[in-house]
């Protein structure tokens, strides 16, 4: 074969889409601010340098500045602005995500279980209705995540560790089965999918649960399961594979019943000691054709906080 006729394989491989993938940031373990407001366990990009994050400890939305340098991820500088009121019947706030075309925010809370539905400058956050089912979640192992993504126009969300109909927590030995439910913009539910979590080698008071989601734009999403295990906790970051998982909508209880879990691909695990990795976000797009991603730890009380930035790729075309 002439050197010519290869100059059209040679260009497509060069424009083909990245294999997902998921590593850090080099030069950077790790970017600290200190802050009053604690305990901060959910965050979301809302463009430029602009996040906001939220406490399980104070019902707030709290922006927090990151600038991230786009040649190579770093994250240069950062503080916190004024936190923002979110008055509630919901306490324990603990993922959150942005709708840009109604700059909504949506938080998950586990006292009760619930979604919150919370625009700035408005008087108060609004309930979203979840399936039934959800109310049935175990004290804090309920609703850790939510992720929506403005390409696909979905979002998730899942419990922390399995509903009392679902089985038990996670232990040494087996993981937990959780619930990853789909919702359409309008917020009306159309799937759920189990999950099976790793074990927990060791428990102290938590086990192995999904602590956030992450939807992509082309329709992956993301899982975050935070373990306790030798070392310490364990950050791990899978791709979700729905080909072939049962929708166990119409099932009332997982324990004992047939169907096919959600498969699970690793992309990113870090045995992190003390630090208590809870959310993450994607950010802004790197100058590589990678794109930011930003992990937050919950200080547990502390007013240090920790950043952890990484770099993902992915495919640009829609997952199946």
């Amino acid at each position: 074969m002439k050197f010519s006729s290869l100059l059209p394989l040679l260009a497509a491989f060069a424009h083909a889409s990245p294999p997902l993938s998921i590593e850090h940031v080099a030069g950077q373990a790790g970017f600290t601010l200190e802050g009053e407001i604690t305990d901060l366990s959910g965050i979301t990009w809302t463009g430029g340098a602009e996040f906001f994050a939220v406490s399980d400890k104070t019902n707030v939305l709290l922006p927090v500045t990151l600038r991230i340098d786009p040649a190579s991820g770093v994250i240069q500088s950062g503080e916190f602005g004024a936190p923002i009121p979110v008055a509630a019947g919901h306490w324990d706030f603990e993922g959150v995500t942005y709708v840009a075309a109604t700059r909504q925010f949506y938080i998950a809370t586990e006292l009760p279980p619930g979604i919150l539905s919370f625009r700035r400058g408005a008087p108060a956050a609004k309930a979203m209705p979840l399936p039934p089912i959800f109310l049935k979640a175990r004290e804090n192992l309920s609703m850790e995540s939510i992720t929506w993504d403005d390409t696909v126009r979905k979002f998730w969300t899942a419990n922390e560790e399995a509903l009392e109909p679902d089985g038990p927590i996670s232990n040494a030995t087996a993981g937990t089965f959780v619930r990853l439910l789909n919702l359409d913009a309008n917020f009306h539910p159309i799937a759920q999918f189990a999950w099976r979590t790793e074990p927990a080698a060791m428990r102290f008071g938590g086990g192995s649960g999904v602590s956030d989601l992450l939807l992509l734009p082309n329709g992956t999403l993301i899982v975050l399961e935070r373990g306790f295990g030798t070392g310490g906790l364990h950050l791990r970051l899978y791709a979700a594979d729905l080909r072939g998982a049962t929708d166990v909508s119409g099932i009332a209880a997982l324990a004992g019943a047939k169907f096919a879990p959600a498969k699970k691909t690793l992309l990113f695990e870090e045995t992190t000691g003390f630090f208590n990795f809870e959310g993450l976000t994607l950010g802004p797009p790197l100058a590589d054709g990678a794109r930011s991603l930003i992990v937050i730890a919950d200080s547990n009380g502390g007013t240090r906080h920790l950043f952890l930035p990484l770099k993902i790729r992915f495919p640009a075309g829609r997952s199946k």
